[in-house]
């Protein structure tokens, strides 16, 4: 269900905290680090070095660069020329101006998080009818535009891992709102939608009623803040606000403790566990969920050297093997799911250290 045709614009933006790495639940080793190689292809006889750039969204926040120690690691493990690459402003054009870019530099790979998928889906096409392999990671681009992309989690896992952490901090359920990036970040929209879905036909759920107007703000945290005091004024029987914006969850969190309402009305969703560690442990809030963006980014980087090499192609059935951090059957579409969700609590955060 979270695969992306080519007439759908995906993107998606997360990022918020200062970040350390981790690539394993309770470690600060990623995998790989103690020795293990990560595919048996690259462990074998192949003199290949692959060169990689990853491009982020944009560069500087504490998500992507979390993603970034994961592919250096990968790198590192599997003797890469690994190269980070990008501009720090959050644009569509300057993404692709980036992309651009490189295809002159003749890189045998590219692992992209699309701002925008269908925008960067021309640059990426013109990569890959230059020869180069192109892996989509966090968010997608056009099927077309890409080999494979390293999906976080299917959207309907994610938008049920929300909910639970929603249902986490207001048991009763009540009132849910959603902050989201932008209307062209189609991963925040198809969690909305699933969310809303089960919302309406899980009773699981059923205690949870949404407001269906979504609010935008543009992966921005005093924009977040805003909207989040926008939502409690106007709704005044509000209990959760929901956003799957690793910059929006914990602004709106924030926000609601400016307001005096911490610990009764509930901000949630994604956000590093560094972000929103003071919140839970203060009680004001219950719950956040994540996945590990380092094992995310090494997986990404490991998929795009096994392209190079010819280890698989991207067709349904294949698998990439990244050692310790797992092997990942290849599904419909060049789609590979991560789908290792965690739910952050007082009981855990401090095993989390990114």
């Amino acid at each position: 269900m979270s695969r992306i045709q080519p007439s759908r614009r995906v993107a998606g933006l997360m990022a918020f905290a200062t970040a350390a790495l981790v690539l394993t639940a309770c470690s600060t080793q990623a995998p790989g680090s103690s020795g293990a190689t990560a595919s048996a292809s690259q462990s074998g006889g192949s003199a290949v070095k692959a060169k990689i750039f990853m491009a982020p969204k944009f560069t500087g926040l504490a998500y992507f660069e979390v993603a970034r120690k994961g592919g250096e690691q990968a790198a590192k493990d599997l003797g890469i020329d690994f190269k980070y690459i990008g501009s720090d402003k959050p644009e569509a054009s300057a993404q692709i101006a980036t992309l651009t870019n490189a295809i002159p530099q003749h890189p045998d790979a590219l692992v992209v998080s699309a701002i925008d998928g269908d925008a960067v889906a021309p640059a990426l096409e013109q990569a890959r009818q230059a020869g180069i392999k192109v892996v989509t990671y966090d968010a997608d681009a056009a099927v077309t535009a890409r080999d494979i992309f390293v999906n976080q989690l299917t959207y309907e896992l994610a938008a049920k891992t929300m909910l639970d952490a929603a249902l986490l901090n207001s048991p009763s359920g009540g009132l849910v709102a959603f902050i989201s990036a932008s209307p062209s970040a189609p991963n925040h929209a198809a969690h909305v939608k699933f969310m809303k879905q089960l919302m309406d036909t899980d009773p699981k759920y059923a205690s949870l009623k949404y407001v269906s107007t979504v609010q935008f703000a543009g992966d921005d945290a005093t924009k977040s803040q805003e909207i989040a005091r926008n939502l409690m004024q106007a709704h005044p029987d509000l209990k959760v606000i929901i956003s799957s914006s690793a910059v929006s969850a914990p602004a709106a969190e924030q926000a609601i403790i400016d307001a005096g309402k911490g610990g009764q009305v509930f901000a949630t969703g994604v956000a590093l566990p560094s972000s929103v560690r003071d919140f839970i442990k203060s009680g004001n809030s219950k719950a956040f969920m994540m996945w590990d963006p380092a094992e995310l980014g090494y997986i990404a980087t490991v998929a795009a050297d096994e392209l190079v090499k010819g280890t698989i192609t991207g067709k349904e059935g294949d698998i990439v093997d990244a050692g310790a951090a797992g092997k990942y059957t290849v599904g419909k579409d060049g789609e590979v799911d991560y789908n290792k969700p965690l739910i952050f609590t007082a009981a855990n955060i401090d095993k989390y250290q990114f």
